[in-house]
């Protein structure tokens, strides 16, 4: 069935699973949203987000209809948007080129706007039965504890390696089950601080547990130092409406979603000062600056950042949006329908108290 140490791996698996919603469905789009969600996010993130998501958009065809705002709008909080897009482009194409049917094999998965090796793996192996391999971080580190692989899983050739190790384990029987089970042996026991060996079902083999070389594998690459970023946002209010910029559709991060006029705060600038100057560069509105009203503290990759919230004053004019940008003026109530990022749905938010009380 597999290499000498990995029979033991199904049977665990059976015994300690956790139940979770789309391990209950071989839908592979209901699959195929589920490993989109959890890219780079914890289960119990993705767990809400899944059960709305799959209300909102039930099939493939009900995602493709959909329109982009309503997409990131039922992404929003969970990040990477960029994930979001591509199950809405991917759904799109399901439906233009196949029939409104996923591809059953990998290698035709990997045609869809945001599949790659590992979606493919999981979405043909858990929907379709394909003895597909996958390798995520999970699997990453079982694999190299278990065989005592050196080296930079994310460059060749170690990452060749556990590729190709990957497809020799997999078995023909169940190879959904067997790849999950590799993913949960990383999440739940083979973890990368304080593994629980003892609980491992890997543990005769283990050749990291016998040399003494658990904590110091897999050999990743050190973390991209920290970045502190100070920005600064403008809550621009006319007659009761909010002044919210639309990010253009090809910026890095955020395409498509609203925000509260905002930029960095330049040396020796103030935060204020940056406020009044994000509106004018976003709307060409002049405004004043008034009290800070709240500041947000979020992370995005390395970055982290402080995000103080001005009150900004600009009572003659109309936005003049720049080029690719949208400049609109929205009610509080309107606010919560806008596919916004995290830091900024906070904002709304505390306007939306702000006014109820």
């Amino acid at each position: 069935m597999s290499e000498p140490g990995l029979p033991t791996l199904l049977p665990w698996y059976d015994r300690t699973r956790r139940d979770l919603p789309w391990r209950k469905t071989r839908d592979p789009y209901a699959i195929w949203v589920s490993e989109m969600m959890l890219q780079q996010t914890q289960v119990a993130t993705v767990l809400g987000y899944y059960e709305r998501w799959m209300k909102r958009f039930p099939t493939v065809r009900s995602l493709s209809a959909a329109g982009e705002d309503d997409v990131l709008h039922a992404w929003q909080g969970l990040g990477y948007y960029s994930r979001a897009r591509n199950l809405w482009r991917g759904a799109r194409a399901v439906v233009a080129d196949h029939g409104g049917r996923l591809p059953t094999t990998a290698a035709a998965l990997r045609a869809l706007p945001g599949i790659g090796p590992y979606s493919a793996g999981a979405i043909a192996s858990i929907a379709f039965g394909e003895r597909a391999p996958l390798v995520d971080g999970n699997v990453v580190r079982v694999l190299c504890r278990r065989f005592g692989l050196h080296g930079d899983p994310s460059r060749s050739p170690l990452k060749t390696e556990l590729w190709a190790l990957a497809a020799r384990l997999v078995p023909a029987e169940r190879p959904g089950d067997f790849n999950q089970a590799l993913m949960e042996l990383g999440a739940t026991v083979c973890t990368p601080r304080a593994p629980r060996c003892d609980a491992c079902p890997l543990r005769p083999g283990c050749v990291a547990r016998r040399e003494g070389t658990v904590e110091r594998l897999p050999e990743l690459p050190k973390r991209t130092e920290t970045v502190t970023v100070a920005r600064a946002a403008a809550v621009v209010e006319r007659r009761g409406r909010v002044l919210c910029v639309k990010v253009e559709a090809g910026a890095s991060r955020w395409a498509g979603m609203w925000q509260m006029p905002n930029t960095d705060v330049a040396r020796g600038e103030s935060g204020s000062d940056a406020a009044t100057r994000a509106v004018r560069e976003a709307s060409g509105l002049a405004a004043a600056a008034g009290e800070r009203l709240l500041t947000v503290r979020h992370s995005v990759t390395h970055h982290r950042i402080t995000l103080d919230v001005f009150q900004c004053d600009s009572r003659r004019g109309a936005p003049r949006p720049l080029p690719a940008r949208a400049v609109e003026w929205f009610s509080v109530g309107d606010l919560d329908a806008l596919a916004m990022p995290a830091a900024h749905r906070r904002i709304a938010r505390f306007l939306a108290t702000r006014k109820a009380g």
